[in-house]
C-alpha cells in the first residue's frame, strides 16, 4: 500500500513566473529611465501629458510582455487568473522600479521630480492601470 507521490512543478512554476515578471519590470524601467532621462538631456517639454503616456506605455509593455512570456513558456497555454494575476503584480514591481528610478534621479541631478509621499500615488496609479490593461490582455491571450 504504497502511494507514489508525484514531484510537484509548482515551486519552479512560481520561480520562473517570478522571473518573467522580473524581467519584464526591469526591461521596461530600462525604457523609462531612457526616454526619461533622454527628455531631461535634451531639455524637452515634459509635463503630465507625457509623463502620463510614457507611464502608460511602459504599463502596458510590461503587462503584455509578461502574459506573452508565461503563454510562450507553458506551451502555448495561458490561465485567465494567472495571465491576470501576472500581469497585474509585474504593473505593481513596475511601480517599485519606477519609484527607485525617480528616487536615484533626482539625488544625482538634484532636482525634486515627486512630491513627499508619491510612493503611494505612483504605486496605486500604476495598480489601476495594471488591473484594467492586464484583464483586457488576459481575456485576448487566454487559452486552455
Amino acid at each position: 500500500m504504497s502511494e507514489e507521490v508525484q514531484p510537484e512543478n509548482s515551486a519552479r512554476g512560481m520561480i520562473t513566473g517570478i522571473m518573467i515578471i522580473l524581467f519584464a519590470s526591469l526591461l521596461s524601467t530600462s525604457f523609462f529611465a531612457g526616454f526619461f532621462t533622454l527628455a531631461y538631456i535634451k531639455k524637452m517639454p515634459y509635463g503630465r501629458p507625457q509623463a502620463m503616456f510614457l507611464q502608460v506605455t511602459s504599463i502596458l509593455f510590461t503587462v503584455v510582455l509578461t502574459q506573452y512570456l508565461s503563454k510562450k513558456i507553458q506551451g502555448d497555454k495561458l490561465k485567465f487568473m494567472q495571465g491576470f494575476l501576472g500581469g497585474w503584480l509585474a504593473s505593481l514591481v513596475l511601480a517599485i522600479f519606477v519609484n527607485s528610478f525617480y528616487t536615484i534621479f533626482s539625488k544625482i541631478t538634484g532636482t525634486q521630480l515627486l512630491p513627499k509621499g508619491a510612493f503611494a500615488m505612483v504605486l496605486m496609479l500604476y495598480s489601476a492601470f495594471g488591473v484594467f490593461i492586464s484583464l483586457v490582455f488576459a481575456f485576448i491571450l487566454k487559452k486552455e
